[in-house]
């Protein structure tokens, strides 16, 4: 079946970042992060430091100067049964909230597995909820015609339905493939994709949160395994003054 689009030659072409815009006639963009791909994409790059992420700096990074950052999603989960994960994660969600980012969580269930051949039994962990926040996100968002270009991070071939979708509901709003570092694109998702681009090292390095961000509950700091070969990081500075500032304590809520 023939579909229409901006595509030449059959291929889905590249984002372009050159040439001048003034800002009152510049698109709006909203990036859409899998948390779970590019976290794992990070980690297979064995740079644990690039994990403490400013996805607002990476967003101004990955738009072309004819489009505007108009906002940022991340989807994740908690995993209670790895405290330490959890308590990184929760440290991150802390600070990227602090930063403006709509963070949606989901949550894990514990299941047993089994190998029907020699009988072994184990204890799996599935997550739930990322990809139904991630595509809700995208299309409530689309609804509200929040955007005029989505850039959705991921290789997840389920979000095929959500460009999809976006394509015929909304033929106005353009998407935009955005690969992790290091992982190529998801084919199933370029077919309803306007435009490809990829993270690359570089903006990530450029795009580094501060060890330690103040947030409403106090101050958080990059968790010690995020760092340089997943050594501890070195101790950070006296905070700056601030008033009065109440220091609260993480809430655990794990929803089945």
């Amino acid at each position: 079946m023939a579909r229409s689009g901006n595509r030449t030659g059959g291929q889905t072409p590249a984002v372009r970042r050159d040439g001048f815009h003034l800002p009152v006639f510049r698109k709006r963009a909203r990036l859409y992060v899998d948390g779970f791909n590019l976290h794992h994409a990070i980690l297979d790059l064995n740079r644990r430091e690039l994990l403490w992420l400013d996805l607002q700096a990476l967003g101004r990074a990955l738009l072309p100067p004819s489009e505007r950052l108009a906002g940022v999603t991340w989807v994740s989960a908690h995993r209670p049964q790895r405290r330490d994960r959890m308590q990184a994660m929760l440290a991150y969600e802390e600070a990227l909230t602090a930063r403006d980012v709509r963070c949606l969580m989901g949550h894990f269930v514990v299941h047993g597995e089994d190998c029907q051949a020699c009988g072994h039994q184990w204890m799996s962990a599935t997550e739930k909820q990322s990809d139904v926040n991630l595509a809700l996100a995208i299309a409530a968002d689309a609804a509200a015609d929040r955007f005029d270009t989505a850039y959705i991070v991921t290789t997840d071939g389920d979000h095929a339905a959500t460009t999809r979708f976006l394509h015929e509901g909304f033929p106005d709003k353009r998407v935009v493939s955005v690969a992790p570092p290091g992982r190529g694109h998801n084919r199933q998702l370029l077919e309803w994709a306007q435009a490809r681009t990829e993270i690359e090292v570089e903006m990530l390095e450029r795009s580094a949160l501060p060890e330690r961000i103040l947030t409403r509950s106090g101050f958080v700091e990059r968790p010690a395994g995020w760092s340089m070969n997943g050594a501890p990081a070195p101790p950070p500075g006296p905070p700056p003054p601030t008033p009065d500032i109440k220091r609260g304590h993480l809430r655990l809520v794990v929803s089945n």
